[in-house]
């Protein structure tokens, strides 16, 4: 397996695992893959998209709950999304496709939409870099159908950071999207970055286009297919919404083959 792999194995793959409540028709999802043997540290990024996708065959459940649905109030409630990666962004183009279930709070499955992503390596050795283009807002339906149909591109980098004897993986994103600002009307940029501190422990700060998110996922060794991420998003409470989110990934490597 290649360096670059082996991140990608530890990278957060956003774009659709699970976004609590309302957040999902206003972000993207969050959720983390679990790191291969050779991806030594736990490398995540939360609250964007990066410009990767699920690798071929792997297959992944999230389930997210938030306070503070429509940012304000105490308000708790959940989603969900399933999906699965498609093709190889390494040596061709991946693709990674997602549905969202918007709203856990009533009957299940009534509300959500599909959202789909593109990506290729661009720049392959020890620092790859990937770029990708998603949309979000497909298929939409039930309360979901108010979701905006909006556009990202995105570029990530990623690269060591030396401290002492030890090596800390590195991801940044950067990218640009449409329906990010003034309450989903408006195009902005988003950037963020995470960094891979243990085996277990990642953790990422994310612009989000109005916010500033920090976040922190878990791998655990007894349990490689599934690992727990927590967000305080608005975290400067710039809005007024700051509130807490907490998400549980599950992967299936190798679900299909073909």
């Amino acid at each position: 397996m290649s360096r670059a792999r082996a991140l990608l194995a530890g990278l957060a793959v956003a774009a659709g695992l699970a976004v609590p409540g309302a957040r999902a028709q206003e972000a993207v999802g969050i959720g983390s893959l679990p790191p291969a043997p050779q991806a030594a540290k736990n490398l995540t990024l939360l609250s964007i998209p990066s410009a990767t996708v699920a690798p071929h065959g792997l297959g992944f459940a999230s389930l997210g709950l938030t306070s503070k649905r429509g940012g304000t109030g105490n308000d708790w409630d959940g989603s969900m999304s399933l999906g699965a990666g498609l093709g190889d962004a390494e040596r061709a183009v991946g693709l990674q496709v997602t549905a969202n279930i918007t709203s856990l709070s009533s009957n299940f499955g009534d509300s959500g939409y599909f959202e789909a992503k593109l990506a290729r390596l661009v720049v392959p050795g020890d620092s790859p870099l990937y770029l990708a283009a998603q949309v979000e807002g497909l298929a939409r339906w039930g309360d979901a159908s108010t979701v905006p149909q909006r556009g990202r591109i995105m570029g990530t980098w990623f690269t060591d950071l030396s401290a002492g004897n030890d090596l800390f993986p590195l991801m940044v994103t950067v990218g640009y999207g449409s329906h990010l600002r003034n309450g989903s009307t408006d195009p902005g940029v988003f950037a963020g970055a995470g960094i891979g501190l243990t085996r277990n422990l990642g953790v990422s700060a994310a612009w989000t286009g109005e916010t500033m998110d920090l976040g922190a996922a878990w791998r655990f060794d007894g349990a490689p297919g599934m690992t727990v991420s927590a967000e305080i998003n608005d975290a400067t409470d710039r809005l007024g919404s700051r509130r807490f989110s907490i998400t549980f990934s599950f992967f299936r490597p190798n679900l299909f083959r073909s």
